[in-house]
């Protein structure tokens, strides 16, 4: 039943939707505002449209629903759903009201009626729609601009349109690439400025109202006064521009923060800050509050803004649709949101009509039709309003029979019940009948009992009703029928209730019926039993009709009926005794009326008449007719007559004016239908004026309307014309527009003019013309337009004017208007008194216009001030306002210098200016770019530096309380810190004096270059990615350059082991690896597979290292399980189940999260000779159920464990075996006779033993006697090679009698069914039969096969061989074994048919095997998947099975190393990844496979990694005069694990050689000054070699130079050791040392010589400091682990001996790690300040210089 409801509930959707399909309620496609500015000069108008079938009738309607109409002139309400009304002044004059007032649209057709939400009509004074721009902060080429839009409070929110030179300009948050984005409060952000942007027009248009132009002011001075921006107001979406309005923070990075509820400031988070303004690209509730700006530091000045996020008043009413039934209650939700804030009214309205309902929830209840409809709830507050509806739809379900009653047989004197239940909204009413009439009033025969019930599976309140009828006579029997009915239809059931007794039929009365309908008489008859009921027409024919079920015996259907069917219908009913009752019924047709189309003449005209003829064509009489027009009758104002008879009606109209037209019709009724035809009545009538506009007078900007509208049949025409001077007529071609140019016009759709704002040119004379057809009408009127006074600026410039004390300043105003015009000009609100220092003067110059201009000379600070110019004649006034400003410049400040430079501030000291005083002073500075930055320091600077107006350049402004006063500096000297600054950058600055009334003159840049510092900012796009299971490659880019501090000497990459609880953090143990400056990756080995790491990485700089990254946590990828599962055991559950458990393998196997196992049993006792059938399971936990095996069977178990990298390998291999069950029967039964008193019995063994089987019963039966048959116990069977049968010989039987044999199989679980049946006689004359069974017999090639064939017969029978068909020969490999063939060393050839034939005189018998032969397996492919250092991974592909092989059972893989060639090994495995471990890195290896048959094809592989990796350049080797630091680190090792490195070094006479290792630094001490060094390297590993040379130089002493060396490469131990027995010899010796002489000789003229300290005077030389320059210092002992030391002796340039020390130490540097060898101040002077900078950055690149062999200062 609940289903039937929800069928209900659909049909009734789909019922309201095809009958919307049709009729369409109103829906408003535009919705005019919530609200409507009404100014007091100027028109409003506001637009409506809706659609909706049929079209729907728009109109205004006030609160109260009181429809507005037009006031010609004053209000309009146009057709089209506009409403447009003219100035407010003139309906005040005219009486038409001009208060605020509510106003709604209204839609309305046949399907409903739609309000749309309410207008609030607002007056307003003129002024509010005026509009200004205001710049919030100065413009400049390359910068950003704020400008704002202000609008009157009176206005809210509105939407704003920007306009640059006249044209919209295209602004929106679209990302980065957008210029201009405009957002909520009038706001509008410019960014990347052009030089056209700076030189072009600004206009905002609000309320199609725009505002004055504006131009762009780039002086930095006129932002001196306040600019305050306390709260911005944006509506939900709204893109939000929040600026941060502060002086002197030019190049200062701006930081945003929000209040949060707390009140703690927190960062701005969401946003993007644009040249430091906040953008919030979509306003959310959430982003309301305060928000601060400023430019740094806490202590920096900031600007609060409160940001106030207003949601749109939205309204919903639920539930939608509301479904009830007749007579139900229930009640609708109204749910406001939003708003801003306030008292929210609310009313509802039912189609249209007002509810005194101001609750949000609107009670109905009971429901009746008219209550159908649309609701609609009304919000709305002082400022916005909204509106929603909800439907209410009447859902009576037709009534449903859900129990009813069957055909019953019945006798006289008996009583029997006859029950309908039904359900139905609202409940239905159940009606008996009998024969489709009510039933006859006879209490005494039929009681009804009607209630109302709750039947299982139906609805509750279902109505039953019982009919129980008492058997009188046999007239009770009948076709009962229950009937019901309630608003929604009905249902009706009928079945008979048979009466034994003779048949009678009641009466019928007489059937009237109309042509071409369908007739269905039921003949009302009763008795029992009836043998047939037949209907017979007048002519005693019978009528055919089809033959139904008995419930249907007795129906006349009559289709289509005519004229010629009309007559007598006799009903015969004949018993089954042979009792015939007869009935007639008279059936007559009848003609509904039809009547002649008619039509009216289409040329009449006013005063003339007319008649029409509507005539009856056919139709049964008497006929009545009637006329209507347009569907209603005739009024009698009309004067229609109207003359009616028997077969026509007359339509006579005389004196036809305009009221007569319209669509009459003629209407034609009888008792069986009506009939109607139209026609159209159109009275020709000439136009006439209805309204029409007079002559008018306006003030220039006021709204005017100028109505004009006639009547006429034809609808009149109307068009317009213009004249300035009433001659030479055009025609005015406006269109209809919605939203005309304030400056043009438009037609309405009524013929109203209608003029935004009206304008000189729009004064003359306007003519209107009402057209239709041939005739028409002109009316001519004349607009006189008044214009009052506008003033505009005159000599350029805007509100700001500036001017030097002592110059002459000139203010100028030009106004325009209608003459008498009177300007005056006030000073501070005061009137104008220059008291003899300038004067005012007016001009006039022509086209109407005047200009007023003052003139001060000698302008002084009495001048400044607010001047007004203001401008009045009789229609109007206008004002201007100038703001002057008179400055008096300070002088320059002098001597300015940079006294001191650290790396983040710079002191600055200048002598304090003459002449005026000085309030504060500004100082700008900015870093140069790269380029200026490495420029020397003595090149003259750009004439870029002359530009100081760009975003980088820094403002600092000092008041007098700011300056520092160094006693060194002497008196009058001031001085400044300059904080904030890059440490090694280079940098210019400038300093200006400001008082009160401007500033002086910028001083010529001074630059100076910062100190270096550690680095300060951390790697950027850090990115960790996992290669394999055991890497990570780091990848990152340079901090940001201006976080360097210094020149980067390399990277430092920390990584440890987290935890997944999250556990671990840098400070733990971890490991750290290096990396070069230029590098940019890096890849970490030997990691954890699947294990999570934490890396860091951080620069260094010669001051130091930077601060750690924050930890990238990254995990590494997950390498299949190494190990399998452990613990496996497995028991038995059942005869078919096995139950396994086991646990995961151990945690360092794992390879990363477990996600499932896979379970692999095979079957261990299937035919050896069929392919193994392994079996998978997917399990996801540690045990399982195995289901489904075979009984008594023994299992390999054997778990895989997988991750999401792949497979593990199985686990050691578990045996189970399944209980046992009863056996299958026997597969197969033979009984031969041996004798005339022994029989043999052969049967083979159950195909499903299902266990171990204990012993056959055989049952053996003489068919001739009636006992039990008796039964043998055997215990075994004779087992041959490849096959099992069972023969148990019978004997002591009776000779001639027929016995019946069968047999049991047993195991320990019982005995399984019977075997079939076999039947044979003892005889003594036996035929030859075969006990044996034959079939299909398989061999592997190389193997043997043995066919055993036993026979039996009497006499013994003969037996022979066949092989196809042919005799087969015992010789080999065939050989006679007993009663077998065997079959030894078998050939794909052997494979055949084998038959054995045996033969005796009294019969014959043979059985045939089939003997297969199958190939050795295919082997299978190797493919390789993944290389590693020491693994490879490879996929093994077993080949498609080919017919006629072997499917392998078992597959393994065979590999060697290739070079040098090793011994093949091998692995048993399975199809899919296998892993070959325990490989050397880098080397090549061969493989195949094998499936136990052939070996497969060769693969060649190789482990990856290789041979160390040389650095590409000196960049490892840092060198100073005596010391020598080599970074070990830089050397790769290939990815073949560790390095041994060894260096060979030889140079100035001595060489060396050492082992040492890699990873850290090698320092190697006692080094000659200015030499030049060879250093040969060799670094292996288990995967080869690498050799390098290397040449470095050390740094030369005072006064000396680099020395050139010819050294020889490091010599091997066996050449040192020849080497030294050569020298042993004195004549050798004495040739060496003057070979050396002699080349030491030519290198010294060979050498170009460098410039020494002497050569070159003057501050800013390097000078070496006169001792011996010192070895690099040791290392503390708590940060570096310093290893002993190793000393080496070499020949030293005077014969001495040189002691060479190698220091081993930690790659990556620390924080205190020791500074380069420190050099002595270059001068001290402070005018020298820059070349020692220069001389420090010199010093620095000598001494990490990146090149190759550098020996001379690159830096200058």
């Amino acid at each position: 039943m609940k289903g039937h409801k929800l069928r209900w509930l659909f049909f009734l959707l789909s019922v309201h939707l095809a009958a919307s399909s049709s009729d369409k309620r109103p829906h408003f496609v535009v919705e005019p505002p919530p609200r409507v500015l009404w100014p007091a000069t100027r028109g409003a108008y506001a637009t409506c449209r809706a659609t909706g079938h049929p079209a729907p009738d728009v109109h205004w309607v006030t609160a109260e629903g009181q429809v507005i109409t037009t006031i010609p002139g004053l209000r309009h309400v146009l057709s089209d759903g506009r409403l447009v009304v003219g100035a407010r002044r003139s309906l005040v004059d005219a009486g038409g009201g001009g208060s605020s007032a509510v106003l709604r649209c209204r839609a309305s057709n046949r399907a409903g009626v739609t309000l749309s939400r309410p207008v609030l009509l607002q007056p307003v004074e003129d002024n509010v729609l005026s509009h200004s721009i205001r710049q919030l902060s100065p413009a400049k080429v390359g910068g950003s601009v704020v400008l704002r839009c202000e609008v009157s409070p009176q206005v809210g929110l509105v939407d704003v349109t920007w306009l640059q030179d006249g044209l919209p300009l295209s602004s929106g948050y679209m990302g980065a690439d957008s210029r201009w984005v405009s957002g909520a409060h009038g706001l509008l952000l410019g960014t990347d400025l052009t030089q056209a942007d700076i030189q072009a027009d600004y206009s905002c248009v609000a309320l199609d109202s725009p505002s004055p132009v504006l131009k762009l002011t780039t002086d930095d001075s006129s932002w001196l006064e306040a600019i305050e921006l306390n709260s911005i107001e944006a509506r939900l979406g709204d893109t939000v521009i929040i600026p941060c309005i502060l002086r002197h923070i030019n190049g200062h990075t701006i930081t945003w923060q929000r209040q949060e509820v707390s009140g703690v400031w927190v960062s701005a988070g969401e946003g993007v800050v644009r040249a430091g303004t906040l953008l919030l690209p979509g306003a959310r509730p959430h982003h309301a509050g305060r928000y601060a700006c400023s430019p740094g530091s806490d202590t920096s000045p900031r600007t609060l803004t409160r940001l106030v996020v207003y949601e749109p008043l939205t309204v919903s009413v639920t539930p939608n649709p509301l479904m009830l039934g007749t007579g139900g209650s229930s009640h609708f939700n109204c749910s406001v949101h939003g708003g801003r804030g306030g008292g929210v009214t609310l009313s509802w309205q039912h189609e249209g009509r007002p509810l005194h309902s101001p609750q949000n929830r609107l009670a109905l209840g009971p429901v009746r039709p008219h209550h159908i409809g649309l609701y609609q709830c009304t919000a709305y507050d002082h400022s916005d309003s909204a509106v929603a509806g909800a439907e209410l739809l009447i859902a009576d379900r037709p009534p449903r029979l859900v129990s009813t009653f069957s055909e019953a047989t019945t006798r006289i004197g008996q009583s029997i019940a006859l029950r309908c239940a039904a359900t139905g909204v609202p409940p239905p009413r159940i009606i008996w009948t009998l024969d489709d009439r009510p039933l006859p009033s006879a209490p005494d025969k039929y009681s009804v009992n009607t209630r109302a019930e709750t039947l299982p599976g139906a609805d509750e309140g279902t109505i039953v009703s019982t009919l129980s009828v008492t058997i009188r006579t046999a007239d009770e029997g009948g076709r009962y029928g229950c009937n019901a009915t309630n608003t929604g239809g009905s249902h009706a059931h009928h079945s008979r209730l048979n009466v034994f007794g003779p048949p009678n039929i009641r009466y019928l009365p007489p059937i009237h019926v109309k042509t071409d309908t369908d007739v269905t008489l039921y003949c009302p008859y009763s008795g029992y039993p009836i043998k047939e009921v037949i209907w017979r027409r007048e002519d005693g024919s019978v009528v055919e009709v089809p033959l139904e079920s008995s419930d249907e015996r007795g129906v006349l259907r009559l289709t289509s009926v005519r004229s010629s069917t009309a007559g007598s219908y006799t009903c015969e009913v004949r018993a089954e005794s042979g009792e015939i009752a007869r009935r007639t019924v008279r059936l007559e047709v009848h003609k509904p009326p039809k009547i002649a189309p008619f039509q009216f003449p289409e040329e009449l005209e006013v005063g003339g008449s007319t008649q029409a003829t509507c005539s009856l064509v056919s139709g049964d009489k008497p006929i009545q007719f009637s006329w209507h027009k347009d569907n209603l009758p005739i009024p009698s104002v009309l004067k229609v007559e109207q003359k009616n008879m028997d077969f026509f009606t007359i339509l006579i109209i005389q004196d036809l004016s305009s009221v007569h037209t319209g669509e009459y019709s003629c209407r034609a009724t009888n008792d069986f239908g009506t009939v109607s035809h139209s026609s159209s009545l159109t009275v020709k009538e000439p136009p006439t004026w209805v309204w029409r506009a007079q002559n008018t007078s306006v003030s220039a900007g006021a709204a005017v309307l100028l109505p004009c509208s006639a009547k006429g049949q034809p609808l009149p025409r109307i068009s317009w014309e213009f004249s300035s001077e009433g001659e030479n007529w055009r025609h005015i071609l406006w269109g209809q527009s919605e939203s005309p140019d304030a400056t043009e016009g438009s037609i309405l759709s009524d013929g109203t003019v209608w003029l935004r704002a009206a304008t000189p040119e729009h004064e003359g004379w306007y003519r209107c013309t009402a057209r239709a057809q041939h005739a028409f009408l002109h009316h001519s009127f004349f607009l006189d337009v008044r214009e009052p006074p506008k003033l505009t600026r005159g000599g350029g410039g805007g509100e700001a004017r500036w001017v030097v004390r002592g110059s002459t300043a000139r203010l100028t105003c030009t106004v325009r208007g209608e003459p008498e015009i009177h300007v005056h000009w006030t000073h501070d609100s005061r009137p104008l008194a220059l008291h003899g220092s300038g004067g005012v003067e007016m001009r006039d110059i022509g086209n109407g216009a005047m200009t007023s201009e003052i003139t001060i000379t000698h302008a002084g600070p009495e001048h400044a001030g607010d001047y007004r110019c203001l401008a009045r004649n009789l229609y109007g006034s206008d004002e201007l306002i100038f703001r002057l400003f008179v400055k008096e410049r300070p002088n320059t400040p002098e001597e300015v210098r940079v006294s001191e430079v650290w790396s983040r501030r710079a002191r600055v000291t200048w002598r304090v200016a003459r002449g005026a005083l000085v309030s504060h002073y500004s100082l700008q500075y900015r870093a140069l770019s790269h380029e200026l930055a490495n420029a020397p320091l003595n090149a003259p600077l750009p004439a870029l530096l002359d530009t100081w107006d760009t975003p980088d350049v820094l403002n600092l402004t000092l008041a007098n309380s700011d300056l520092l006063h160094v006693a060194s500096e002497g008196p009058g000297r001031g001085g400044a810190s300059v904080s904030g600054l890059a440490p090694d950058s280079r940098y210019v600055l400038r300093i200006a004096a400001i008082n009160d009334v401007g500033a002086s003159a910028y001083t010529p840049p001074i630059h100076f270059t910062t100190r270096e510092e550690a680095p300060g900012g951390v790697p950027r796009d850090i990115t960790v990615r996992a290669l394999r299971a055991r890497e990570l490659l780091v990848t990152w880019q340079p901090p940001p350059r201006e976080t360097w501090h210094g020149t980067l000497l390399g990277y430092t990459i920390r990584w440890w082991e987290v935890s997944e609880e999250g556990k671990g953090s840098p400070s733990d143990t971890g490991s750290e690896s290096g990396a070069s400056a230029d590098a940019t990756s890096t890849t970490l080995r030997g990691l954890k597979a699947a294990t999570r790491y934490g890396i860091t990485v951080r620069a260094y700089n010669a001051a130091g290292t930077g601060p750690l990254s924050p930890p990238h946590y990254r995990h590494t990828l997950e390498s299949p399980p190494t190990g399998g599962p452990e613990g496996l055991s497995c028991i038995s559950s059942g005869s078919t189940s096995l139950r396994v458990s086991w646990r995961p393998p151990a945690a360092d196997a794992r390879g990363g999260q477990i996600t499932h196992y896979t379970l692999q049993y095979t079957r261990r006792d299937a035919d050896p000779l069929l392919p193994v059938q392994d079996a998978h399971l997917r399990v996801q936990g540690e045990e399982t159920t195995v289901s489904r095996l075979s009984s008594y069977a023994e299992y390999e178990i054997r778990v895989r464990a997988h991750n999401a990298a792949g497979d593990g390998p199985l686990s050691a291999p578990q045996v189970c075996r399944t209980d046992e069950d009863v056996p299958s029967a026997p597969g197969g039964m033979k009984l031969i006779a041996l004798s005339e008193r022994s029989l043999r019995a052969s049967w083979l063994p159950p195909p499903e033993p299902n266990g171990k089987l204990t012993h056959y019963s055989l049952y053996v039966k003489d068919l001739s006697g009636s006992q039990d048959p008796n039964v043998t116990r055997v215990n075994a069977c004779t087992e041959g090679e490849g096959s099992v049968e069972c023969m148990k010989p019978l004997r002591g039987l009776r000779a001639g009698r027929t016995y019946e044999a069968w047999v049991r199989a047993a195991t320990a679980a019982g005995e399984g069914p019977t075997s079939t049946v076999v039947a044979c006689q003892t005889s003594a004359l036996a035929p030859a039969r075969i006990s044996s069974f034959g079939g299909v017999a398989v061999g592997a090639a190389g193997g043997s096969l043995t066919l055993r064939c036993v026979v039996g017969g009497v006499p013994p029978p003969a037996k022979r061989w066949l092989r196809g068909g042919n005799p087969l020969h015992p010789r080999p490999p065939f050989h006679l074994d007993g009663d077998a063939l065997l079959i030894r060393g078998l050939e794909l050839s052997h494979a055949d048919n084998y038959t054995c034939v045996a033969e005796n005189p009294h019969g014959s018998d043979s059985v045939t095997w089939r003997v297969f032969v199958l190939r050795p397996p295919t082997p299978p492919s190797l493919a390789l998947l993944e290389a590693r250092s020491r693994e490879l991974e490879l996929d093994l592909r077993p080949a498609p099975r080919a017919p006629g092989h072997a499917i392998p059972k078992a597959y393994t893989i065979h590999w060697r190393l290739a070079a040098p060639e090793g011994e093949w090994r091998i692995q048993s495995t399975n199809p899919g990844p296998v892993t070959l471990t325990s490989l050397r890195c880098g080397s090549a290896y061969r493989a195949y496979g094998s499936a136990g048959g052939a070996p497969g094809a060769e693969i060649s592989i190789r482990t990856s990694g290789g041979p160390p990796t040389a650095p590409p350049d000196t960049r490892w080797i840092r060198a100073n005069a005596t010391h020598a630091r080599f970074d070990t680190s830089m050397w790769s090792d290939g990815g073949c694990g560790p390095v041994a490195l060894k260096l060979e070094w030889a140079g100035s006479g001595v060489a060396g050689a050492r082992d040492v290792p890699v990873g850290g630094e090698v320092i190697l001490g006692g080094l000659t000054p200015g030499s030049r060094y060879r250093l040969a390297t060799r670094a292996s590993n288990e995967a080869g070699w690498t050799r390098e040379v290397y040449e470095f130089t050390t740094s030369p002493s005072e006064g000396g130079y680099a020395e050139e060396v010819d050294a020889p490469f490091p010599a091997t131990a066996g050449e040192l050791a020849l080497l030294l027995a050569l020298c042993a010899a004195l004549s050798l010796a004495a040739l060496t040392i003057l070979a050396i002489l002699l080349r030491r000789k030519r290198g010294d003229g060979a050498v170009a010589r460098v410039t020494t300290s002497a050569d070159k005077p003057g501050c800013g030389t390097y000078r070496a400091p006169p001792h011996p320059t010192p070895k690099l210092p040791p290392d503390p002992p708590d940060v570096y682990e310093i290893s002993p030391y190793a000393t080496f002796a070499g020949a030293g340039a005077g014969g001495g001996s040189r002691a060479y020390t190698l220091q081993l130490r930690a790659l990556a540097r620390h924080d205190d790690d020791a500074a380069p060898p420190p050099h002595p101040p270059c001068c001290d002077e402070e005018t020298c300040v820059d070349a020692c900078d220069a001389q420090r950055r010199r010093r620095r690149r000598r001494h990490y210089c990146p090149d190759h062999g550098c020996s001379q200062d690159s830096g200058s």
